[in-house]
Formats: C-alpha cells, sequence, structure tokens
C-alpha cells in the first residue's frame, strides 16, 4: 500500500472509531458505602445495550456494557468522598439507576423537586450555602445540552424556591438544573421533560420605550391595567408609539405578561 492509501485508511480508522454520545446521566453526592446498579435496557434497533460510558470522577470504568443490568463497584472510595456519576447512553434508550439514594447530597444539600410546564421551569432546593449559582439546561432532540439561564442562589440552609422561562421547543424538551457552590462542586437536579406542541415565545424589554420584539411571529394583546384592550395584532414586533406611559399586559399564547411603557 503507498503512503497516501495509508493515510486515507488512518483517516477512516480515526472516524469510524470516533463516538457521538447523545445523552448523559450524571449523578452526584457523598459515597455511603454502597455500590451503585444500573437497568441496562436492550436497543433492538440499534442491536445493542444502551450504556456507551460509564465514568466515576472523571474515570472511565466501563465501555459499551454488554449485559441487561451492571453495578458501579464504589467500594474503593471512603465513606463521605465526593463522588459523581457520569452514564453516557444512545439517544431513545435511557439506563436507569436502580438505587439513586446510595449517594447522599453534600453538605446536606439537595434538590426537593424540579419541573417544567408550558409557562415556566421550578426547583426548590434545601442546604444551600452562600454565593452559589444554578444553571438551567436544556436539550431538544439530538442537540447537547445548553445552559438557557443562570440565577444566583439565595444561599439560605433552609428551602429555597426558584422559577425561570423555559425554552419549549416543538416537541420532547428536556431539562435539568446544575448547581454550582462557591467551592467550584456541581450538583445536578433529576432531569425532568415537557412535552410543546408551539415554540415558547419569549418577548423584551420589561421596560420599553418605542417597542416590544417577540421571540417569534405570534398574535397578541395589550391591554392596559384595567383589562381594557389597548392594540391588537400579530408579528415579531409591536410599536408602542402611540401608547401613553404606564403598566400594561401583553397576552400572547393564552399567558398574559407585564411591562412598563415609558
Amino acid at each position: 500500500m503507498n503512503q497516501l492509501g495509508r493515510t486515507c485508511l488512518l483517516v477512516l480508522l480515526c472516524f469510524f472509531n470516533t463516538k457521538v454520545f447523545a445523552s448523559e446521566i450524571v449523578l452526584s453526592g457523598n459515597y455511603q458505602g454502597r455500590d451503585l446498579f444500573v437497568q441496562n435496557p436492550f436497543n433492538k434497533t440499534s442491536k445493542k445495550f444502551c450504556t456507551e460510558a460509564v465514568y466515576v470522577n472523571d474515570r472511565k470504568v466501563f465501555d459499551n456494557p454488554t449485559i441487561s443490568a451492571y453495578k458501579v463497584d464504589l467500594s474503593y472510595l471512603k465513606i463521605g468522598d465526593l463522588v459523581v456519576v457520569r452514564i453516557e447512553y444512545s439517544e431513545g434508550c435511557e439506563p436507569s439507576i436502580v438505587n439513586p439514594q446510595a449517594l447522599k447530597a453534600p453538605q446536606n444539600f439537595q434538590f426537593l423537586m424540579a419541573q417544567a410546564d408550558h409557562h415556566s421551569i421550578v426547583w426548590s432546593t434545601k442546604g444551600e450555602l452562600p454565593n452559589g449559582q444554578y444553571f438551567i439546561e436544556h436539550k431538544w432532540k439530538n442537540k447537547d445540552w445548553a445552559v438557557i439561564d443562570t440565577l444566583q442562589g439565595k444561599g439560605n440552609f433552609d428551602i429555597n424556591r426558584y422559577s425561570a422561562v423555559p425554552n419549549h421547543k416543538i416537541g420532547l424538551n428536556k431539562y435539568r438544573v446544575r448547581y454550582s457552590s462557591f467551592d467550584a462542586r456541581s450538583f445536578y437536579s433529576l432531569e425532568f421533560e415537557h412535552e410543546s406542541s408551539e415554540n415558547y415565545i419569549t418577548f423584551y424589554p420589561k421596560i420599553a420605550t418605542t417597542s416590544l420584539r417577540l421571540s417569534d411571529s405570534t398574535k397578541y394583546t395589550i391591554q392596559d391595567y384595567f383589562g381594557k384592550v389597548i392594540k391588537e395584532g400579530s408579528g415579531k414586533e409591536i410599536l408602542l408609539l402611540n401608547i401613553k406611559q404606564g403598566k400594561y399586559y401583553l397576552i400572547i399564547q393564552n399567558r398574559k405578561e407585564q411591562f412598563i411603557k415609558r
């Protein structure tokens, strides 16, 4: 084989050995003296098991396990050690952690709940320390996880409640919330989903002088503080030049949003 042929062969080998991981499960906490157990379904379409790789604290411990259930051995750790387990799996074929309670949230921090509806993403936590930050992550179809918003943590050790604007696309939307503590440790909520039949439309600014801009074209109604209709129409931009200063409501997608005209 000549030099050109060898070069082409190497390129092809590199190409076909490059794996693209579509999805992942992340579980973090403190080691409690128990191993993790994972159910690993078989994908009849791809004719292989779901799990692509398993990492413990960024060290790969499994590569394409070909069994329906497996154990993630954590016995080499000390009680209380921080653990981050990351399971990469093929799209549409998700493994299931049988005993996630085997890891206890460090410093007593924990997500109490996290969910999304048509209008908002809400979650609550307990055990925060000062100067933490939340990152709301969104996944749609075959795209990677993407941060759509960040919020500063309240820093109260007792229960804290938060909400954020979603980024719904048409179809199944997946979300998770990541908490980054002041010492750069990260903790994830469980993944949660919302099925949407239309894109969630946002607008800006909340305090406007000349116009409002929408993220997509839609029908709209503007009402004053007492519910009187001031303007109706459709489009991506709403001109406000003939509207007096004051507090108003923008009605889009069967929801009411407040803004101020200056």
